[in-house]
C-alpha cells in the first residue's frame, strides 16, 4: 500500500503535528510506502531531513495571506495530479485547506481520501472553518471523503449535527508510542536528580493560548494549601507574558516553573505526581495520553475526548472548563491520597497499553484503508 500524508505544517510542534510524525513512522514498520506533502515558509532553507528515509515534499508557501494558501492550493493539485501513480490513499491532517485539495483531486484521479479532524467545540476544525470564506463550499466538500476519521464522540456527534453521513465517520483515537513513554522505576530518584524533592507536583503541557485554559490552572494552585506545592508549565505560545505576570502578581514565582517548549517531555511527565489540562475545547489532547502512559492520575476539562478516556473518580478527575474550585478539588483529593495517587496511575498505564498503542491505532487505519480500497 502507498499513502501520501498531507499535512501544512508537518514539522510544528503541536498534537497533530507530533501524532502525524509518529503516524508516518509507524506506517513505514508496517511496510507502507508513505511520503509526507507538506510546506516550508523560507524559499531558501535548506530542505528538512525525517528519519526512517521517509520522503518529505516541502512546498514554499509565503507568509503573506491569502497568496500563501493559493500557492498551497496550487502547488498540492500540481504535485497530486503528476505523481497519481505513486500512491493509493490520500490521509490528510485537519479539515481545512489540505483536505480541501486533497478531496478535489483525489475524486478527480478516483483515488481514495480520508480526513482526519483534529478538534471540536469553541477552538476546533468546524469552528474555524466558519471563519473562511466561502465555509459552506469547504463542508459540502469535506462531506465527499471516503471517511472522516474523528478523535472523540464528541467529534463524530459534532459532525452528524451538521449532516455529515455517520456510515462515512470512523472514530480512531489518538495514540501512544508506550515502549518511550513508561513511568520511571525510582520516581523519588529522579525528584532528587531534578532538584524537586519533597516538592508535589502538578505538570502541565500544551500551547499557552487561551484554548488550553492554563490561567485556571494557574488560579487553582495559588488556592492549594499544601506547602510543597509545584507547577511545572512545559509549552509556549502567545499568553506567556501575561501569565509569567500572573504568577508574579500571585507571589507564586518560586512555586511555578515557566520551561517553554521541549521537544523531549518524558522526563518531565516521570518527574510529576499530576498531570491536569484545563482547555476550554480539545480533540483526544496527545498530552493526556502520554501522562497517563506514564502512570499519572490526569484532571482535565470536560470537554472533546477527554471523556471518552477519563472517567471520573476512576483514573482521573472531569472538571468544568473555567471551573477553578473543581480543579483545586481535584488536585487535593489526589496529593491527599498517595495510595489512590499511584493506583489511579497503574490503571491509566494498562488502559493506554490495552487500547492506544501505536501497533493498535495503525492497524486500524491500515483496515480502513484496505476496506475501502
Amino acid at each position: 500500500m502507498r499513502v501520501f500524508v498531507v499535512i501544512r505544517d508537518f514539522f510544528s510542534i503541536g498534537g497533530a503535528e507530533n501524532f502525524a510524525r509518529d503516524f508516518v513512522k509507524f506506517l513505514k514498520d508496517r511496510k507502507v510506502e508513505v511520503r509526507v506533502l507538506t510546506t516550508r515558509k523560507n524559499f531558501f532553507k535548506k530542505k528538512r531531513s525525517f528519519p526512517e528515509n521517509i520522503k518529505i515534499v516541502e512546498f514554499y508557501t509565503p507568509e503573506i495571506r491569502f497568496l500563501g494558501t493559493i500557492i498551497y492550493y496550487i502547488s498540492l493539485s500540481l504535485y497530486l495530479i503528476f505523481h497519481s501513480k505513486d500512491f493509493d490513499v490520500i490521509q490528510s491532517f485537519f479539515l481545512k485547506h489540505s483536505s480541501f485539495v486533497s478531496i478535489l483531486i483525489g475524486k478527480f484521479l478516483r483515488k481514495k481520501v480520508f480526513c482526519r479532524m483534529e478538534c471540536s467545540g469553541k477552538f476546533g476544525d468546524i469552528e474555524s472553518l466558519k471563519k473562511l470564506p466561502f465555509s459552506k463550499i469547504f463542508l459540502k466538500v469535506f462531506k465527499m471523503a471516503d471517511g472522516i476519521i474523528v478523535l472523540s464522540k464528541e467529534m463524530q456527534k459534532e459532525l452528524e449535527i451538521i449532516k455529515f453521513k455517520r456510515e462515512k465517520l470512523f472514530l480512531i483515537p489518538n495514540a501512544v508510542d508506550i515502549n518511550k513513554f513508561k513511568p520511571y522505576k525510582d520516581k523519588e530518584k529522579l525528584k532528587n536528580e531534578f532538584g524537586y524533592s519533597e516538592k508535589k507536583i502538578i505538570i502541565f503541557v500544551g500551547r499557552l493560548t487561551k484554548q488550553k485554559g492554563v490561567e485556571y490552572l494557574i488560579k487553582s494552585f495559588e488556592k492549594l494549601k499544601i506547602d510543597e506545592k509545584y507547577l511545572i508549565i512545559l509549552g509556549d505560545g502567545e499568553l506567556r507574558e501575561k501569565l509569567e505576570k500572573m504568577v508574579f502578581s500571585l507571589g507564586l514565582k518560586d512555586k511555578v516553573l515557566f520551561a517553554g517548549r521541549k521537544k523531549e517531555v518524558l522526563p518531565y511527565l516521570q518527574v510529576a505526581d499530576i498531570f491536569v489540562l484545563p482547555s476550554l475545547s480539545e480533540g483526544l489532547p496527545i498530552s493526556v495520553l502520554e501522562a497517563m502512559s506514564c502512570g499519572l492520575p490526569v484532571v482535565v476539562s470536560k470537554v472533546g475526548g477527554n471523556v471518552d478516556v477519563v472517567e471520573d473518580g476512576t483514573n482521573g478527575y472531569l472538571v468544568e472548563p473555567q471551573n477553578i474550585c473543581q480543579i483545586k478539588k481535584a488536585i487535593e483529593e489526589l496529593l491527599a491520597n498517595e495510595r489512590k495517587t499511584k493506583e489511579i496511575g497503574g490503571i491509566n498505564r494498562k488502559k493506554i497499553e490495552e487500547n492506544y498503542s501505536y501497533d493498535t491505532i495503525i492497524e486500524r487505519y491500515l483496515n480502513l484503508y484496505k476496506m475501502n480500497c
